[in-house]
Order: C-alpha cells, then sequence, then structure tokens
C-alpha cells in the first residue's frame, strides 16, 4: 500500500459508506482479502435490499405494469409518451438550438449536450417541460431507488465507424454495484441498425447466480487489465451470460416519442453500428448514496440550486478540473447548431 493511501485511510473506509466503486483507487474496496472475507458482496447486497425498500414506499407512484416490467427487465419503455403537438415543437427547438455545447469522445462516438434546467427555458421551453415531465421524474426515482432530482440534457450521439479506436459503450457492462436510474427521450426512429440501446432482461436482479459472479469479480477487479472494470464498471462477456441464467442482450428499437427508463446496474451497452449514425435525445441521470445515508436531504433540490442543478456540476468539475484534480471529461467546444454532424 501506498504512503499517501495510509494517509487517506479514513477517507477510504468512509467511501465504504457510499457509492464510491474503484477496485484501483480505493484499496480497501480493491484489497482481495477483505473482498475474499466478503467486503463487496456484502456491498452489493446490502445496496440491493436498501433500494427495494425504498421502491416499497413508492409503489403508488407508479402503475402496476410499470412496476412489473422494471422488476422484470430492469428498463420501462414508454411509448407516445409526449403529446404529439409538444412532441413536434420539442422536436424542431432541440434541432434549431444554437449555443456552446459540451463534448465527449468515447472512440469512435462523440456525445454533444447541453443542460435542461429550469434556468434554460428561456432557450428551450418546450424541451424543458419535457425534461421535467412528472412521469419522468417518479419514474426515475423509482428505478433509482433514489429520492432526488434527475440531472437532464439535451444530448446528440454522432457514431463514425470508420473513424477513432472502439467505443467503450458498445461492450456489454454494468455502471456499478448498485441502481442507477437512465432516461433517453428519443427524438428521432432509432431501428436496428442505428446503434440502439441494448440490455440484458433480468441482468440488475441479484439472484444467488449474480451473488457468485460478482465476487469471483472482486477478487480480480484490481488486477483487470480493462480499466473500466477496474474502476468497478464490470464488463460482461456475452458469452458468460448463459452460465447466470440470463438471455442475450436484446436491442431497445423504438420510434421516436419513445422514453425508455434504465436500471444501468443491468448489464446494457450501445449497439455497434456499420454505418455512420447520429440520434438525438433528452436524457436523464439520477444516481445517490445505495445505503440511503442522505437522511433524505437532497442538496441540488434546495432553493437557488435546484433551478441550475446541472449546469452547476458542470461548473463544479470544470472547476475541479483546473485545479488539477480530475481530468476534463466534458470540455466546452464552440457554438453550432444541436444537430449539426460537425465534430471538432
Amino acid at each position: 500500500m501506498k504512503a499517501i493511501d495510509v494517509l487517506k485511510m479514513p477517507w477510504h473506509l468512509l467511501a465504504l459508506a457510499g457509492k464510491t466503486k474503484s477496485f484501483v483507487h480505493n484499496p480497501l474496496i480493491g484489497s482481495r482479502r477483505l473482498n475474499q472475507w466478503g467486503l463487496h458482496r456484502q456491498r452489493v447486497a446490502l445496496a440491493d435490499r436498501t433500494a427495494w425498500t425504498r421502491r416499497a414506499r413508492w409503489v403508488e407512484s407508479l402503475s402496476a405494469d410499470d412496476r412489473a416490467a422494471y422488476a422484470r427487465d430492469g428498463f420501462v419503455v414508454k411509448r407516445d409518451f409526449l403529446p404529439a403537438e409538444l412532441f413536434a415543437r420539442v422536436r424542431a427547438e432541440a434541432s434549431a438550438h444554437v449555443s456552446q455545447v459540451r463534448q465527449m469522445r468515447q472512440g469512435r462516438a462523440v456525445t454533444r449536450r447541453v443542460t435542461l434546467d429550469l434556468a434554460d427555458a428561456g432557450q428551450l421551453p418546450h424541451c424543458v417541460a419535457a425534461a421535467n415531465d412528472p412521469r419522468l421524474d417518479r419514474l426515475m426515482r423509482y428505478v433509482a431507488a433514489h429520492d432526488a432530482v434527475p440531472l437532464m440534457y439535451l444530448q446528440i450521439i454522432i457514431v463514425d465507424p470508420d473513424r477513432g479506436g472502439q467505443d467503450p459503450q458498445t461492450v456489454l457492462h454494468r455502471d456499478t454495484f448498485h441502481s442507477i436510474a437512465k432516461a433517453w427521450l428519443f427524438l428521432q426512429d432509432v431501428g436496428e441498425d442505428d446503434g440502439p440501446f441494448a440490455y440484458v432482461p433480468g441482468s440488475h436482479r441479484l439472484t444467488e447466480r449474480m451473488r457468485a459472479w460478482e465476487y469471483q469479480q472482486s477478487l480480480q477487479a484490481a488486477s483487470s487489465g480493462n480499466v473500466y472494470h477496474a474502476r468497478g464498471s464490470f464488463r460482461m462477456p456475452p458469452e458468460d451470460l448463459e452460465g447466470l441464467g440470463l438471455g442475450p442482450a436484446m436491442k431497445v428499437a423504438v420510434p421516436a416519442n419513445t422514453l425508455v427508463v434504465a436500471d444501468t446496474h443491468g448489464f446494457h451497452a450501445r449497439t455497434p453500428s456499420s454505418r455512420k449514425t447520429v440520434r438525438m435525445e433528452i436524457y436523464g441521470t439520477l444516481r445517490g448514496n445505495p445505503y440511503g445515508l442522505g437522511f433524505g436531504v437532497d442538496p441540488l433540490a434546495w432553493p437557488g440550486i435546484r433551478s441550475r442543478r446541472a449546469s452547476l456540476l458542470d461548473d463544479a468539475a470544470d472547476l475541479a478540473a483546473r485545479c488539477g484534480l480530475i481530468g476534463n471529461s466534458w470540455p466546452k467546444v464552440p457554438a453550432r447548431r444541436m444537430d449539426s454532424p460537425r465534430v471538432d
């Protein structure tokens, strides 16, 4: 263990009670001995029990069909989500929007986004209204098992198979060891060949075979050659799914105006496409402490913060990057139309 890790030990210990997942950045989480004794296995089991206890309090917030779809599959699909007139306005407004944007490149994929905070309603009133739909909010809170405010964005994903290396999102994986809600309201049709979202139905459930698989991964994750796996976003070889009692990943090909909300603790990926694809969507994410230690307090919902929550988090990340604390994953790029296929 490095000397700096010894000095940080109180922080590493405290992190066990939260959502920290990296087996390489936290020597306790990555300890083979502690994981042989069941550290990771118990963190996963406690997070799962806590999540279902929370959801039991919110059963009245969703329809029985939506609850059943989540329990069975790990994701919920809602077609014709917005009224037709509002959806037409959202799509026209989103495509024509011009502003400075943030951009991330991952292999062949480039994701460009702007925030959809309440404070952005002056520029994107219809998109902000759609992003703050109470039905979407309730569904995300239930799936994430977290009573907090989601972060919402308007984003476009441009994938060029002839440019760049492999997109890590096309590898079947889970984001972390506990429930997270991610949402996509697709503004265009997403066909089988358009690089659709794919999900392994039922892979969010903590079965006995899944417990054993998590245990085995925890013993070797810290030394994994895959940086994402080592950081706690476990990769899943498709040929191993059958051994867990799971079927293959299902492509979620859907028409425009379809909402998909998924628990990305389950195995998922972006399906590779052999041709260039451009997709625009309203995107949301919600994750929190998996053990319920927030005591119902959501600072992002406080007055003066809620209306600019995503923007404030982006600004905080910029500051941390300038101070050398983290890398800048979402740098700003010059203004352009949101639907522009141009990539810097």
